[in-house]
């Protein structure tokens, strides 16, 4: 059993639903399928936009009621975090994938870098939980990235032993772009695997001071 991954503990969970006069709601915890219903419109995790959630999945994945969503910020940074939590098992979670985009206002910087984290897992024998995630430019396709893409990949195995954490950093960066998580579970020849969550957090460029701002 693999222990909570430290950055889970200081995540901030502060945000609030749809306020009056709000053209895009702050996003607040809840259902995958809740964020499929938001659409083009979306919802903000500190000053960036994510939207356009689409759970593809196939006729073995949990369906998108089963999967919680935790929206945040980091509290040194501010950076946004998605945690995505569920209980994956084998047989379940093949070929399915969880895609959304997401915009970076000109007032704050770029993504230049992004961090994957996996959660709580177990396996037995020659089982194997991984987790694969894109970052590409917002016009590629929604199932693939393609050549250039940010690639973050986590894994738990017997065999291949495991990595719970993945950072990387982007050569351009982006101010909007797609994101593809791709949770996987194997059982291999005998064994077994579950996942209990993995987290996505965005490294933004700190954005420059503004005209006339006097540092002290």
């Amino acid at each position: 059993m693999l222990k909570q991954i430290a950055t889970l503990a200081l995540l901030v969970l502060s945000m609030a639903w749809y306020a009056a006069g709000q053209a895009t709601p702050d996003c607040a915890p809840g259902k995958l399928a809740d964020y499929e219903h938001l659409g083009a419109q979306g919802c903000t995790i500190g000053h960036a936009r994510f939207f356009n959630f689409h759970y593809h999945k196939t006729p073995n994945g949990l369906p998108a009621s089963a999967i919680s969503v935790t929206p945040g910020t980091t509290p040194n940074s501010g950076d946004p975090g998605l945690l995505l939590e569920a209980h994956w098992h084998t047989p379940l979670q093949q070929g399915s994938f969880i895609s959304y985009r997401v915009d970076v206002p000109a007032v704050a910087g770029p993504l230049i870098g992004a961090t994957l984290e996996m959660e709580f897992g177990q396996i037995t024998g020659t089982g194997e939980a991984t987790v694969v995630t894109e970052i590409c430019s917002a016009e590629a396709a929604s199932g693939k990235c393609g050549a250039g893409a940010l690639a973050l990949h986590v894994i738990l195995s017997a065999r291949a032993g495991r990595k719970v954490s993945d950072h990387r950093g982007l050569q351009n960066p982006l101010r909007s772009f797609r994101v593809i998580n791709t949770p996987s579970l194997t059982t291999g020849r005998n064994g077994s695997a579950s996942m209990n969550g993995f987290m996505m957090v965005f490294h933004f460029q700190a954005a420059p001071p503004t005209a006339g701002t006097v540092n002290h």
